[in-house]
């Protein structure tokens, strides 16, 4: 049989995405902004079977495919979506151009978990479109791994990279620095599954984009696959803080659903930004944008994604792609070491991208609403990351990623104040939580203004539902693990939440009265921080204080960095601290 003419497998069923519908339906709406006004085909196999559009929400039935295949021109059809009803096992969307798709370098960024890094190797590996996983430990665990170096030495794909615990932004730095400038790179957290149809996908999207586009994952959860934590995203300018760029408020519950009740993900704004649980950059990112900023974890994508969009770069999220993702702890969020970093990268970020006053409001309501409730911690932590914003970059910027100190200072403060509030875990719950606002809101306001006393009411809120409203109004708050048991235990006292709004009303003041100064200074520093000479510096300076640094990755490589790589001059288990998770 004769090759029919050269195309372009744009998408076909992913079987390895659940909900099943969400792996096959295709997002003309977001296809249709890089193909325009082209023709596509649509086949399938396995049985008799019929297509259907939405669009607008309402569902159109455009009959059955005749012989297994149709095709639909784009401009002729205005639907959102298209999906096929019927009996067929696979479905395949084509264009009836060539395309030549460029190798992708993996990049794994990975603390002190073996298993993780090594499953998800292993996945990289077994992808068609991969030549490279570039993994980058930063524990220290993987060069002695058994069973990693077997893997190693089998495979020349892959590269261990050895160095200090630099952080997220240390890791993604010295993978950008490794990768091979032809190829495309993906930053995958270690345990962010992709499925290999979901890369091709992006490639191909990306590929076929006329302008540099940099391709996100929807994110869902991997404890409940069938869940949408997070689809497309920006930065807003006025409170510079990320948002859904679409309709989607907080996750979706996807089974059961088909492409009409979908209307949430139609973009209400143009996204800014993509999370690194899944970021696709096209080849040559590193050379036109650098490096990222060295913010040791947070805001760190978000800012390379208001860098790339400054310099005409489009993000887009693609519908019907999938990582899954262990989800992230409010609590764990909110009230650890990381919500310092967490608000003082904000802040800075938003001084050197010249945001307004704006950020100073949302900072201080925020921490009103944080002492109220009774996150005192949280609030001590902001106000530490204020401090630090406040003293200038060139007191922080950079220089705490050496010997972990972004982590070390934070937890230092994490654990003076649990020494000083945490209290006996015989505390039982007295109301259920949350209060009704009212009553919860006039409480938190009396504890205020009156003495200390002992604690009558007491709510018992799950970590993953600690938030403002679930805790308001409490004296006593008891937080328990996914066990039910009681993971922290503390009062809230009057006097405590006096000092904390005295102190955030001063600081916000003093914010807000140097705030051009500081958005003068930060401005000025990112670009100094962003330099592949920066980094080499940085990377050093790590290895002076370790002894563990190699330049090149070569004594734990299996093969030798490309020379345009990390010497070239051209422009944690659950822990959620490595991780760009959500506030």
């Amino acid at each position: 049989m004769a090759a029919g003419p050269p195309s372009t497998i744009l998408q076909r069923t992913d079987p390895d995405s659940p909900p099943l519908l969400w792996g096959q339906a295709f997002p003309a709406a977001t296809w249709r902004k890089i193909l325009g006004a082209r023709t596509i085909l649509v086949t399938v196999e396995g049985g008799p079977a019929s297509l259907l559009g939405a669009h607008d929400g309402h569902v159109r039935r455009l009959g059955p495919l005749v012989d297994g295949r149709r095709e639909l021109s784009l401009a002729e059809h205005d639907e959102d979506w298209f999906w096929v009803e019927g009996e067929a096992s696979e479905v395949t969307w084509t264009l009836s151009e060539p395309l030549e798709l460029p190798p992708v370098t993996v990049v794994v960024p990975t603390y002190r978990r073996e298993a993780d890094a090594l499953a998800q190797v292993r996945r990289f590996l077994a992808m068609d479109a991969v030549t490279t996983v570039v993994v980058v430990d930063q524990g220290g665990t993987l060069a002695e791994h058994r069973t990693f170096a077997q893997l190693q030495a089998a495979e020349p794909g892959l590269r261990l990279v050895t160095q200090p615990n630099l952080g997220g932004s240390g890791g993604y730095a010295r993978g950008m620095l490794e990768a091979d400038p032809s190829t495309a790179v993906l930053f995958s957290d270690d345990d962010a599954v992709l499925s290999e149809e979901s890369l091709r996908r992006m490639l191909t999207y990306q590929a076929l984009a006329v302008v540099p586009t940099i391709v996100g994952t929807p994110l869902f959860s991997a404890q409940h696959p069938t869940e949408l934590i997070a689809h497309s995203e920006k930065v807003d300018a006025r409170a510079f803080q990320w948002r859904p760029a679409d309709r989607m408020h907080g996750t979706i519950e996807l089974a059961g659903t088909t492409p009409e009740e979908w209307t949430f993900l139609a973009a209400h704004e143009e996204a800014n930004y993509t999370g690194w649980w899944g970021t696709l950059f096209p080849p040559g990112t590193a050379d036109d944008l650098g490096l990222p900023v060295p913010l040791f974890l947070k805001w760190d994508d978000a800012e390379y994604g208001l860098r790339a969009t400054a310099r005409g770069y489009v993000h887009v999220v693609l519908p019907g792609t999938a990582v899954h993702h262990p989800p992230w702890s409010a609590y764990r969020t909110q009230m650890t070491w990381t919500a310092r970093i967490l608000h003082r990268n904000r802040l800075a970020i938003a001084a050197a991208y010249g945001a307004g006053r704006g950020v100073i409001a949302s900072s201080l309501l925020h921490q009103t609403k944080h002492v109220l409730a009774g996150h005192l911690l949280t609030a001590e932590l902001w106000e530490n990351g204020i401090d630090a914003v406040r003293s200038g970059p060139e007191s922080w910027l950079g220089d705490d990623l050496e010997g972990a100190r972004a982590r070390t200072d934070g937890a230092e403060i994490v654990d003076h104040w649990h020494e000083q509030n945490d209290i006996d875990t015989d505390l039982r719950p007295t109301h259920a939580s949350p209060l009704p606002l009212p009553t919860a809101l006039r409480r938190a306001l009396l504890r205020v203004l009156l003495p200390d006393a002992p604690p009558r009411m007491v709510l018992e809120v799950p970590a993953d539902e600690v938030h403002w409203r679930t805790t308001l109004g409490g004296d006593g708050l008891l937080v328990t693990d996914a066990d039910g048991q009681v993971e922290v235990a503390f009062a809230v006292h009057g006097s405590a939440m006096r000092r904390a709004l005295s102190r955030t009303v001063r600081s916000h003041l003093d914010l807000a009265r140097r705030w051009p100064e500081l958005q003068a200074s930060y401005h000025r520093a990112l670009p100094e921080h962003t330099t592949r000479s920066s980094w080499a510096a940085l990377f050093a300076g790590a290895e002076d204080a370790t002894g563990r640094f190699d330049p090149r990755g070569a004594a734990r490589s299996r093969r030798a960095a490309d020379p345009r790589g990390a010497d070239s001059s051209r422009p944690d288990d659950s822990r959620p601290d490595d991780s760009h998770g959500r506030s």
